[in-house]
């Protein structure tokens, strides 16, 4: 009897302690699991891609971050600091035929608008002939001018990979830039805060000063400000040569991370895959803070 009792004893012992390892086990696992998750990157379709965390600069996913591509309207990032920079926002900019002519434009030739609004047109609704009208005001008329000044800035940034040949993005073999040099730019003009008012407004009215009375009601072409969390703003790019493109910025609990995404599939990949991408930013954080 006593011999049975002590080998019941031990059998409901190594039961419990069976039960204890499996547990164990699956608790690890799983969190093991979870964190091989978090740590996954996306698969995207965009051929270069970078996301930073702006706090430490540390580069949270990057990949062909410095390979040349069409930036698309994304141009118009740079096009915006010189703007804001040059201290004319009040200015009125006089449209010329050649700003009116630029595909996918609402501008006309005599148009006059504030130099303000005239950002809020162009980067919004990503107005090339706005780019290009900001460009001659503050080139003395000449784009190949401002051009050349949108390059110095961009060399005093470290865009060591960039070259612009115009205002708004249109294609051209010698206009290119990469998605490492992209997110320097956008680290930079993110700490102004009128770019990131610019960037952040959902739809805008442009009142024009002449033709007196015209309205122009402009909706963000940037589909993250209606469905990210914590999405700052940012800029689109779209041309047949570049594909779907977007700069972007999103902060959560005191986190600014800037996401680059270049020649994405197509119209909709830019937005899926760089929300993907912040999400994924994002974890890394969290993963390193725990």
């Amino acid at each position: 009897m006593l011999f049975h009792q002590i080998h019941r004893r031990i059998a409901i012992r190594d039961h419990h302690l069976c039960w204890c390892a499996i547990i164990i086990l699956l608790v690890v696992s799983f969190c093991t699991g979870a964190t091989a998750l978090a740590a996954t990157p996306p698969e995207v379709t965009a051929d270069a891609a970078i996301v930073v965390d702006t706090g430490s600069g540390r580069v949270l996913y990057e990949k062909n971050a410095d390979q040349r591509e069409y930036p698309a309207s994304m141009t118009k990032i740079m096009t915006c600091l010189l703007a804001i920079e040059s201290g004319r926002l009040g200015s009125v900019v006089e449209v010329s035929p050649n700003a009116a002519d630029v595909e996918s434009t609402r501008m006309h030739p005599g148009d006059q608008v504030r130099m303000q609004d005239l950002l809020t047109q162009m980067m919004l609704i990503s107005d090339n002939g706005a780019a290009t009208a900001v460009g001659e005001a503050l080139g003395g008329g000449d784009i190949d001018y401002f051009a050349e000044r949108m390059n110095r800035q961009a060399a005093s940034l470290g865009m060591s990979n960039t070259h612009f040949v115009n205002a708004n993005g249109m294609p051209d073999p010698a206009h290119y830039s990469t998605a490492r040099d992209m997110e320097r730019l956008a680290q930079a003009v993110f700490q102004n805060k009128i770019f990131r008012k610019i960037v952040s407004t959902k739809e805008s009215n442009i009142y024009y000063i002449r033709p007196a009375g015209r309205v122009e009601y402009c909706v963000n072409t940037n589909e993250l400000l209606d469905t990210y969390d914590g999405i700052v703003g940012g800029k689109t790019g779209w041309t047949n040569a570049a594909r779907g493109c977007l700069t972007a910025a999103a902060d959560r609990n005191g986190h600014e991370l800037i996401v680059v995404v270049m020649h994405s599939d197509d119209d909709e990949s830019r937005f899926v895959e760089a929300a993907a991408l912040l999400d994924y930013g994002f974890s890394q954080i969290v993963e390193n803070n725990s």
